[in-house]
């Protein structure tokens, strides 16, 4: 067996092992004066509702549950669009009590939908301006991280091939990177949706159709999710095509899931290709806990759960806390990345999607 199968075979395994325990709920032990003085009551429990690829740190909830006596309970709803649409369909009656995934493509669909209570915790006043929701979807979502969607590059693929890698979105197009590039679809994926809105923003109204129909003569895959492209479809985990749209702080992933196999990542990053996200975090209306709701939003900025989020969940904290060693390696934040217009993202979404289907199924 080659090194480079053995390597990607740790990296798959090594991932699936990691998201189970971190998906884990942590159970840990309330003091008396959080229940009562009865020795079998059960502590409270906020429910998040989040994504499947979302994982909880066990000791960022094991601090909530610290500080306030209440345990988090996960309720994963499918990527981020389905879970965003399943919590519209229930609005008002919720069946949980924050929602956390929405981001800055999918804001104005959150707000228009009376999806939310009004709140937003002190410590977010803190934040970087550019952090923060637009417009009145600010009073009622707080920001709780940020990640770059980028295309990653196999770069031993390409070593072995005696190809450069691609290095910007126009480079996607070349005839020498035919059929080696796979993408997932904007209509249902989080970071297929903000790589279509990237191209509408680098090249225009005007341009951003031409270029995805020359994504397409130059054999693009289309794939319905990020699990499917990343573990499916990436040549690093034994698919077919050495390109593939992920995130900035994917190659840190690679090591620390290796579990020792590797000690660096054999991806690399398409610097010019970076699209900026920010997600949110907000109380649903009509929570069955609203004061824990709130706390848990408030939470999401403390230093025990923004310590947690980059080797949790891979994506940046939005406060001033360190990152771990792995980042600071390997996950350098992209000089230049495409920063979406949310406010237009909210007017057009609908047509561009429609036009995007129109050219690319």
């Amino acid at each position: 067996m080659s090194t480079r199968t053995l390597n990607r075979k740790s990296i798959t395994m090594g991932a699936l092992l990691a998201a189970a325990a971190l998906v884990a709920l942590a159970c840990g032990s309330t003091d008396d004066s959080a229940e009562g003085s009865d020795p079998d009551a059960k502590p409270e429990t906020v429910r998040l509702l989040t994504y499947d690829s979302f994982a909880l740190d066990d000791d960022a909830a094991a601090a909530f549950t610290e500080a306030t006596g209440a345990r988090i309970e996960v309720i994963p709803a499918g990527d981020s669009g389905a879970m965003l649409a399943g919590a519209l369909l229930t609005a008002g009656e919720p069946e949980a009590d924050v929602i956390f995934g929405i981001d800055n493509t999918t804001v104005d669909k959150a707000v228009d939908g009376d999806l939310l209570e009004a709140f937003s915790p002190p410590a977010a006043e803190d934040l970087a301006p550019e952090l923060g929701a637009p417009g009145d979807a600010a009073d009622v979502l707080t920001p709780v991280d940020t990640s770059e969607v980028c295309v990653n590059v196999d770069s031993g693929w390409f070593a072995d091939a005696g190809i450069d890698p691609p290095v910007d979105f126009e480079d996607l197009t070349s005839e020498t990177l035919r059929d080696l590039l796979v993408v997932q679809n904007p209509v249902n994926s989080s970071p297929g949706l903000a790589f279509m809105l990237g191209t509408t923003e680098v090249f225009g109204e005007e341009g951003w159709l031409e270029y995805w129909q020359a994504l397409k003569r130059n054999g693009v895959r289309v794939s319905p999710s990020w699990d499917d492209a990343y573990y499916n479809d990436y040549t690093v985990n034994g698919g077919d095509r050495p390109l593939v749209l992920s995130y900035a702080s994917s190659p840190p992933a690679e090591v620390v899931f290796s579990e020792g196999a590797l000690d660096e990542p054999v991806s690399t990053v398409a610097d010019g290709t970076c699209v900026t996200q920010v997600e949110y975090a907000g109380v649903l209306a009509g929570a069955e806990h609203p004061e824990l709701a709130r706390d848990l939003v408030e939470f999401m900025l403390s230093d025990p759960w923004q310590e947690a989020v980059a080797l949790s969940n891979f994506v940046y904290p939005v406060t001033d806390v360190e990152l771990p060693e792995e980042f600071r390696l390997w996950a350098p934040r992209p000089a230049d990345p495409v920063v979406l217009d949310a406010q237009a993202v909210g007017r057009n979404l609908d047509r561009w999607l429609e036009q995007w289907r129109s050219v690319m199924e």
